[in-house]
């Protein structure tokens, strides 16, 4: 059968008709959406809060070492009365649990045995979610900070002694750190390298942030992943400081012929 013009254009309008009703419908469906208000519940949102004790089928419990990155002193941390009398002599800034005033506040092993598939899956992270601030090598020297962005503190620390960093504000002023040393650390009164910082601290600074570095909680969702990138840092640490004769000899051949070069 062939339609007239005008039955082809009558046709076509009821389709699109048609289409337009069961799109309207469709987009607009009688489920809440989160967290909007509902009078069904006590709490008067659509989101129901989970039951205290409740975690989802692969949430680690808070005492499983994977994600225990405190001591038992981390989670009551104390200060120096020299600290308080210096920066806090009010008392009323007392440090919370986390707070990075003793190395001792916080685990230094980790919690599962790194392979070099851990060591390798920590390097692809590394370089795709933390090389860009923190450069390639740990030096702070990442293409975030090359374009004028704050930059983050070395992981190696100059052999002597002589370059300092920004640092960061006590008071009204600017208070330097030789490169490479914990600002964290610091602001407590505690001159602590990055090389030797505690493995703990390391987790919990990628976990909450510090600083001009934000939460990257979502970037490295899998708690051990978070450990894998630490122990990578800690192999880039470790490569700076090898010395020639105690590379294997194929690796001081490169570097002598880039020396040549």
């Amino acid at each position: 059968m062939t339609l007239t013009p005008r039955a082809a254009v009558a046709a076509l309008a009821f389709g699109l008709t048609a289409l337009a009703g069961c799109q309207q419908k469709m987009a607009t469906q009688p489920a809440p959406r989160p967290y909007e208000a509902n009078d069904l519940f006590a709490n008067r949102q659509s989101a129901r809060p989970l039951e205290k004790g409740v975690i989802h089928r692969n949430q680690p419990v808070s005492d499983d070492p994977l994600v225990a990155w405190l001591t038992p002193a981390g989670k009551s941390p104390t200060v120096s009365k020299a600290w308080k009398d210096a920066v806090d002599p009010t008392g009323t800034t007392a440090p919370t649990a986390g707070a990075p005033t003793d190395v001792a506040n916080f685990v230094n092993e980790f919690p599962f045995e790194i392979t070099m598939g851990d060591l390798t899956r920590g390097q692809s992270l590394y370089n795709g979610v933390c090389a860009l601030c923190h450069g390639g090598a740990g030096y702070g020297n990442g293409k975030i900070p090359e374009r004028g962005y704050l930059k983050p503190p070395s992981y190696h620390i100059d052999p002597k002694g002589e370059e300092h960093d920004a640092g960061h504000f006590v008071g009204e002023a600017r208070k330097e750190l030789p490169v490479g040393y914990s600002r964290g650390f610091d602001r407590y009164g505690k001159k602590v390298s990055l090389k030797e910082a505690p493995l703990g601290y390391l987790y919990q600074v990628i976990t909450w942030g510090y600083g001009g570095m934000g939460s990257h909680e979502t970037q490295l969702p899998n708690p051990a992943d978070r450990w894998r990138v630490i122990a990578y840092v800690r192999a880039l640490q470790q490569s700076q400081y090898v010395e020639d004769k105690d590379l294997p000899a194929k690796n001081r051949d490169e570097l002598t012929k880039a020396g040549a070069k």
